[in-house]
Order: C-alpha cells, then sequence, then structure tokens
C-alpha cells in the first residue's frame, strides 16, 4: 500500500501570510524590522532555525528561545482568527478518503499549532498527524517523512509528498519518496523524483493517480 502525505503550511493552509505578519510583529516589539526575504529564509524549518535567525537579527536583545515561544503565542491566535484552507486542498482530501488512499500530514511547526489547524479539518480525515515535536530531528532531514511512512504501515519509496518549500521538499526527496512540489517565492531543485505544480487548484485525485498509479490500483486512469 502507498500513500499521499502532506505538508501542512503553504500547502495545505494559507499560513504563510499569517507567518509573516507574526514575525513582523514580534520583531517589532523588540524593535527590529522584518521583511519577506528574512520570512523566506525560514520558510518551511524548524521553529530553532527561525529563532536562531531572528536572535541573530536582533543581536540577542533576548534568552534564546524567546522568539520560538512568542511567535507561538501570536500565530495560534492568528490562527484562530485568520487561517483558511487553501483552494481545493479538502476536496482533495476527501478524494482520498474515498478512494481508501491513506494520508498524512507532516509539519515542522509544534504539536500545539497542528492541533490548532487541526480543528479546521474533519476529524479524522489524516491516518497520521506528524509535527517536530515527534521526531528528532524535524525537515530538513527525512525522518518525518520516514515516521509517517512508518505510522501508515507503508512504503515511503511509494508514497507520493505534497511540499511547498525547498526545506520540505528536501525532506521528502531525502526520505525516498515521489515530490510533488509547490513553488512559493522559490525555485524547485531539478530532481528526477519532484513534479512541480503551481497549486491544488490545478489537479484533482484522478490526475495524481495517473501519474502515479501505485496509490489506487482499484483506479484505472484515462
Amino acid at each position: 500500500m502507498s500513500a499521499i502525505l502532506f505538508d501542512m503550511d503553504g500547502t495545505l493552509i494559507d499560513s504563510e501570510p499569517i507567518w509573516l505578519e507574526a514575525e513582523i510583529e514580534v520583531m517589532a516589539e523588540v524593535g527590529c524590522k522584518w521583511d519577506q526575504d528574512d520570512q523566506i529564509n525560514c520558510l518551511g524549518g524548524p521553529m530553532d532555525r527561525t529563532e536562531k535567525y531572528m536572535q541573530e537579527r536582533s543581536k540577542n536583545v533576548k534568552p534564546y528561545g524567546y522568539f520560538g515561544t512568542r511567535l507561538e503565542e501570536v500565530m495560534e491566535i492568528k490562527l484562530a482568527e485568520k487561517l483558511e484552507l487553501l483552494p481545493n486542498a479538502l476536496n482533495l482530501l476527501i478524494q482520498c478518503q474515498n478512494l481508501s488512499i491513506p494520508t498524512a500530514l507532516v509539519t515542522a511547526s509544534t504539536g500545539r499549532l497542528m492541533r490548532s489547524v487541526l480543528t479546521r479539518f474533519p476529524k479524522d480525515i489524516f491516518g497520521a498527524t506528524i509535527s517536530c515535536d515527534d521526531v528528532v530531528k524535524t525537515k530538513p532531514d527525512p525522518a518525518p517523512y520516514l515516521f509517517a511512512a512508518e505510522r501508515l504501515a507503508v512504503d515511503i519509496t511509494q508514497c507520493v509528498v505534497f511540499e511547498d518549500s525547498l526545506t520540505g521538499v528536501e525532506s521528502a526527496l531525502r526520505s525516498g519518496a515521489q515530490v510533488v512540489g509547490i513553488p512559493h517565492l522559490v525555485t524547485m531543485p531539478s530532481d528526477p523524483k519532484l513534479r512541480v505544480i503551481d497549486s491544488l487548484a490545478q489537479i484533482d485525485i484522478q490526475q495524481i493517480i495517473s501519474w502515479y498509479p501505485n496509490l489506487n490500483s482499484k483506479v484505472v486512469s484515462k
């Protein structure tokens, strides 16, 4: 059996603008500026990388760990108020469920933020959910995707991963999965296991199965 594994931020949910807003707000609190270029430097990575970057940009005005904690507090509020799913995200998940194709949510965000986001999805829509709290090393390490495949009892080399960041794509490729990249302000690498699309809105499960027939042997692609 194989599965489809989804990144969260920027792939299923329109959270990157919310992250930018939160980062600008948190840095402004300590008298520092933050822009989209700063966000791109942290995109898709673990909070520890963002923490280190913010510490450097602010000249270490706060104890280590301050920015991660503060960002999580601000993001939890903003996600509750502003979060929108990206077009076709929920429909694609429901199509997978209807065809009994296992799915997992795999994010470098904390468990706290992941659980907040999960309230916007139908219960049990994912067969497994993996946050940075569930692994020793998170993206770009392959561990999150390997663990998701283990939880679903599937072969990672037969799985398809949807990712929007270079960090996430690296993690997925290193795991051995096939990858569909959805670039946002970045150029995706060239790799035989990587296919690039503009957005989830341009595809459906039949299109995905035509690319990766092993996902569901019960469906015949035309």
